[in-house]
């Protein structure tokens, strides 16, 4: 798998040798949640994070909650699951699985620079260790220029954007119709046609749900949200973390290193109580199976504790108490960060240099993404160029600090000098490479951490970024693993294809 995800084994049902049979007295067998029922699952402590951006209405806050598993969203302000910042809300799951990012500013109608400037600040702050996936979140409807101009700006050709497109609920059901829709949709829309372009041409890094709301008295309603989430959950799992960095900006970065005392004590503790809790579940799934999984009553389930169980106990409630304490000293010092004057300073210095470079390559330029991208650079640039920062000398700085972007997209002459290096440097047939990573023909496939050292191996210079890149040429069904005929048609089409 790409992501850590743990995926639930069926056990054994048969009843133990201790066990009682109360066959008169049985109660009716109770329907078994279909949550306990999921394929997939992230894993516990690895905190997979998730940014979702679209235009307002378009089901953000929805999905959201789907992949949340609770009504958080809507109200975040009430909520004690969910931080607020400006222009992010954050949530993070119990077992920090999961961290979720809910962008409210470059939502709406008209972005201005304060917004960008808030979002760059907050993103930072709420991910100081980049953000795994990009969600640009869509309804199944017409694209806008005010949305297409929007996705330009915020992120242009990311190795780990998925489009999530929202009331697709046909498109849910069959997959197959869903990738007629979005070849139909590149032939007809140029809009659409750029969407597509910025993921790589994948059809597989389009999700479609049908995400009703748990209100709205539709039919089917929980096997329908079941199903979204699980297609969700699926791409999160498959992900290559490994393989594609996380998406990064200099602010991140900064904030890292601010809070870096503070973020290592919190992981410390954080990874302290799910040690013991994997204990305490061990224990206790260990006496299950000795008494009997179905017919273990009240009174051998709340049976009596050992000392080492009371001790573990002990221990876990401490830990517990420990990291709140760690959780809000980190808290603590974000706050501090935040109002630093010089780390307020460098977010406006990096808004203003997006919107420069926007502007640049927009701006008085023909062509249907320049005319889309107008309304968005007249509405950034009215206040950028109307501040302190407007004179000559500073326009012309900031002009130069706009290039390069801060994650840049691998050009494809970088990436035929590392695919030439890989092809001079091996010296077997594509099958046998295959079989000494590790794979082998059926099931077995290659992991993005073991494509990654192949990569290095041959190009040791290779960056993260280039190696993600090369990732998604290689795992063309993005199942986050690469079996021995994408191996093959990898370098059928690609390291045999440098050459020429």
């Amino acid at each position: 798998m790409g992501a850590a995800c743990s995926q639930k084994e069926v056990e054994d049902d048969e009843p133990g040798q201790d066990e009682v049979q109360q066959e008169d007295d049985a109660e009716p067998e109770q329907q078994e949640d279909p949550k306990a029922l999921r394929k997939w699952v992230l894993e516990p402590g690895k905190k997979m994070t998730v940014m979702m951006f679209g235009m307002t209405g378009a089901g953000k806050s929805a999905l959201g909650n789907l992949m949340a598993d609770m009504s958080i969203f809507q109200s975040g302000d009430d909520t004690a699951s969910v931080t607020n910042l400006d222009s992010i809300m954050k949530f993070e799951a119990e077992d920090k699985s999961l961290v979720l990012l809910d962008t409210i500013g470059l939502g709406d109608t008209e972005i201005d620079q304060d917004k960008v400037v808030a979002n760059i600040r907050d993103v930072a702050l709420s991910a100081p260790n980049g953000v795994d996936c990009l969600f640009y979140v869509m309804r199944n409807a017409r694209v806008t220029d005010d949305a297409i101009s929007r996705l330009i700006y915020v992120t242009d050709s990311l190795l780990n954007l998925y489009i999530v497109v929202t009331n697709a609920a046909r498109y849910a059901k069959n997959r197959a119709d869903a990738d007629d829709w979005i070849k139909r949709q590149v032939e007809i829309n140029w809009r659409f046609k750029h969407i597509f372009g910025i993921v790589g041409n994948n059809l597989n890094r389009f999700i479609f749900i049908d995400n009703p709301d748990p209100d709205s008295g539709e039919q089917l309603i929980e096997e329908r949200r079941e199903a979204s989430h699980e297609a969700v959950f699926k791409v999160l799992c498959q992900h290559p973390r490994d393989a594609v960095p996380p998406f990064t900006q200099a602010m991140m970065k900064q904030v890292a290193e601010m809070t870096k005392v503070e973020r290592e004590a919190l992981d410390e503790k954080e990874k302290e109580v799910q040690r013991l809790q994997d204990e305490v579940s061990k224990k206790t799934n260990a006496s299950a199976k000795k008494k009997g999984k179905k017919v273990m009553s009240a009174l051998e389930q709340s049976g009596p504790k050992t000392q080492a169980d009371e001790t573990l106990e002990l221990y876990l409630k401490q830990a517990k108490e420990d990291l709140i304490k760690a959780e809000r000293t980190m808290k603590a010092k974000l706050d501090q960060v935040k109002s630093d004057k010089n780390f307020q300073e460098q977010a406006r210095k990096q808004a203003e240099s997006a919107t420069l470079r926007f502007s640049r390559d927009f701006k008085d330029k023909e062509g249907e993404k320049a005319q889309a991208a107008g309304r968005a650079i007249s509405a950034l640039s009215r206040r950028l160029f109307s501040g302190p920062s407007s004179s000559a000398k500073n326009t012309a700085a900031l002009a130069e600090a706009a290039a390069p972007a801060e994650t840049e997209k691998p050009t494809e002459e970088q990436l035929k000098a590392i695919l030439n290096k890989v092809r001079t440097s091996v010296n077997d047939t594509p099958a046998n490479i295959y079989t000494s990573l590790g794979g082998w023909v059926g099931a077995g496939a290659l992991s993005p951490m073991v494509f990654t050292k192949f990569i290095l191996t041959h190009a040791p210079s290779t960056s993260r970024q280039q190696i993600g890149a090369l990732w998604w040429r290689a795992d063309t069904n993005s199942d986050g693993q690469v079996d021995l005929t994408e191996f093959k048609d990898f370098f059928k089409n690609h390291v045999e294809a440098a050459a020429a």
